[in-house]
């Protein structure tokens, strides 16, 4: 009778301790750099109606920051290139910009998270949005 009782306390104990463990899993929608969130372009015009920004893989790349200017950034191959000027009354899409204009050459880094935009031979850093 005892060893039942025992057995019925461990067993308690373990589906008690997978239970909580299962409960502080991710869930599905918040994948990302430790769980900050990614603006929308929305609130960055917002904040600034003037942002020189384009969107790469469903995330905001912004230029003209002081943290961009110091860091020494390699351009390495090209990834796409901006298909087209964003326009009051547009919907904010992939490969759309604010300021480049459309065939302007996107190249990754060897920086997570910062992108070199290639135009007339005019290189500019920009670096991907993160709200904290």
């Amino acid at each position: 009778m005892k060893f039942r009782l025992l057995l019925l306390l461990l067993l308690s104990v373990a589906l008690t301790a997978c239970s909580t463990i299962q409960s502080q899993e991710k869930s599905p929608g918040t994948q990302g750099i430790h769980n900050k969130a990614y603006p929308d372009v929305e609130q960055i015009l917002k904040k600034d109606a003037d942002a020189d920004i384009f969107q790469w893989k469903k995330r905001i790349y912004k230029t003209n920051l002081k943290s961009l200017e110091s860091l020494n950034v390699t351009k390495e191959k090209q990834i796409g290139t901006i298909e087209a000027t964003f326009e009051d009354g547009d919907e904010f899409i992939d490969n759309m910009a604010t300021k480049l204009p459309a065939g302007t050459a996107i190249y990754s880094t060897d920086k997570e998270n910062i992108l070199i935009a290639e135009h007339n031979g005019e290189n500019k850093r920009y670096l991907a949005m993160i709200e904290d």
